[in-house]
């Protein structure tokens, strides 16, 4: 998990150098807006709820192998995501971090400080929308032991050297 973070700058080079796929966690208003060049718009990485029952956890894989397959992931690319900024987002592009580090994808990137500092660093914004070209998303059922439910949940409360964080 380490260098999960990059800066407008790393990624304007990135993007010219390998195969990228560049998520937009705000809403489609936002979006529509003004993005990064090539970001498509995933706002179900915020506001998508499941339940920790294993039928939850089951459409909770399905939706999003569905929903990043349709934005152009793969496992070839890395995938890039991010927000309006680190701290107004309420931690949607760290959401979609985890969302697909559960699902077992290989490369993951959030843009530090999303849409604001990509502004700031005066790239380049676009109103044009992506057309990704689907692609085929395969879930690595082990890296969802990253997730636990309520039942695991409970039997760890009270567990000497068992750290709980409520985030």
């Amino acid at each position: 998990m380490t260098d999960v973070l990059i800066t407008a700058g790393e990624l304007a080079e990135l993007v010219k150098k390998e195969p990228c796929v560049i998520i937009d966690t705000r809403n489609p208003d936002a979006y529509a807006a003004g993005h990064l060049p090539g970001a498509v718009n995933v706002h179900d990485i915020f506001t998508y709820l499941a339940t920790s029952t294993p039928e939850g956890m089951h459409a909770l894989k399905t939706k999003f192998a569905d929903a990043f397959g349709a934005a152009g992931l793969s496992g070839k690319e890395t995938a890039v995501i991010y927000e309006q900024s680190m701290n107004s987002g309420f931690g949607q592009s760290c959401r979609g971090y985890y969302l697909l580090a559960m699902l077992g994808y290989p490369k993951i990137k959030v843009l530090h400080g999303g849409f604001d500092a990509w502004k700031a660093a005066d790239l380049p914004v676009t109103t044009d929308v992506a057309v990704p070209a689907k692609a085929a998303f395969a879930i690595v059922p082990e890296a969802g032991d990253i997730m636990i439910d309520a039942k695991a949940m409970l039997a760890a409360v009270g567990k000497p050297g068992v750290a709980i964080l409520d985030v």
